[in-house]
């Protein structure tokens, strides 16, 4: 979780310390015990006691009396069903999302911008899948993901330079995007097609398509993907133009948008 630069009045730091916790566990780990947690998140050891047993208390860890170790608790699940219950945007996309997964036979997500960085909100699994890890609630550094980039494509310009300062080029696959000069590249290229389409960024094999998905005052607020695996290998034109075309129709239609046209 990142440090807001200029905090606001009525800002918590120690909601947002304890807060911290919980973003340890993000990236991989099923457990993680006291010594792990302090030199992870950089907080004293003291604090992190007073943390965790809050968390605890709360469901949102679950402490192994064994071990001594903390891992996720039910309570997160409960809270991202409230998201996910309450947000009209994925509940207008769901049924199209379905729809085309139905008809393809592919994977097919929505994702949002959070932090900087990708949230897969609505999945819907095809028959193969690159990664069987990738779940609902799912994150990546915006830039590898045919989501992130297509919705940064099409966000106000300081907005977008602000996101591309941010980003750590690293190699996640052997497509993945290594320099500003190629991602500002990227990003042209998408507005001006309004379509983007990764090949091997975020995992060998995994082929994405994806197009904006705008509110009601044409501010791009997610973007839809269709995923195929197809290791060491590229689209034909002709499939790569149908993806397209099947995907911008399905995020003009959850954004009020009108039909993708021919160029």
């Amino acid at each position: 979780m990142k440090d807001p630069e200029e905090k606001p009045k009525l800002f918590s730091s120690s909601l947002q310390r304890g807060l911290r916790i919980l973003d340890a566990f993000e990236y991989g780990h099923q457990t993680l015990g006291l010594a792990e947690l302090v030199s992870m998140t950089g907080i004293e050891k003291t604090a992190i006691q007073r943390f965790t047993r809050t968390l605890v208390a709360a469901g949102l860890l679950v402490k192994d009396p064994a071990s001594r170790r903390y891992s996720p608790g039910p309570g997160l699940l409960r809270m991202g069903a409230i998201y996910l219950r309450g947000n009209q945007l994925i509940e207008r996309a769901t049924p199209h999302i379905l729809a085309c997964n139905r008809q393809l036979g592919l994977t097919v997500n929505m994702g949002v911008l959070d932090q900087g960085r990708l949230t897969v909100v609505v999945r819907a699994a095809g028959h193969e899948v690159v990664a069987p890890n990738v779940t609902l609630g799912s994150s990546f550094p915006w830039h590898i993901s045919a989501i992130g980039q297509a919705i940064v494509a099409h966000l106000p310009e300081d907005e977008a330079e602000e996101l591309i300062r941010d980003v750590r080029y690293v190699a996640y696959a052997s497509g993945s995007i290594m320099s500003r000069e190629e991602l500002v590249a990227r990003l042209e290229t998408i507005r001006r097609d309004g379509v983007a389409t990764t090949y091997h960024e975020i995992f060998e094999g995994d082929i994405s398509v994806a197009a904006p998905v705008f509110d009601a005052s044409r501010r791009a607020v997610a973007a839809v993907n269709i995923n195929v695996v197809r290791p060491g290998s590229r689209l034909e034109p002709e499939e790569q133009h149908s993806l397209a075309r099947t995907v911008s129709n399905v995020a003009s239609t959850i954004s009020v948008r009108g039909p993708w046209r021919e160029k």
